[in-house]
């Protein structure tokens, strides 16, 4: 569901590691002091904006609630091309 780093990012710095940002996302919204093993609190802030706005992190998170549950999930909650961002 979350673009991969090698497809996000052609040129500068690395890009983050999606996993890692959405973790720090998950872990909460204290963004100024996140512990040391999350990416920058910068990087997760802009994510956390970029996929807010998008509708993902609401997806995530559905999806999440779903896996919890034991439910199954709709193919659309796990399609990576259907959430893939345009930059």
């Amino acid at each position: 569901m979350l673009p991969a780093a090698a497809m996000q990012k052609t040129c500068g710095r690395s890009a983050a590691n999606s996993r890692a940002v959405l973790e720090a996302i998950l872990w909460g919204q204290r963004w100024m002091y996140p512990p040391t093993h999350f990416p920058p609190q910068r990087t997760c802030y802009a994510k956390y904006l970029s996929w807010k706005r998008s509708g993902m992190l609401d997806q995530v998170r559905t999806l999440l609630a779903h896996q919890r549950a034991g439910s199954p999930c709709s193919p659309a909650l796990g399609s990576a091309d259907h959430h893939r961002e345009t930059v």
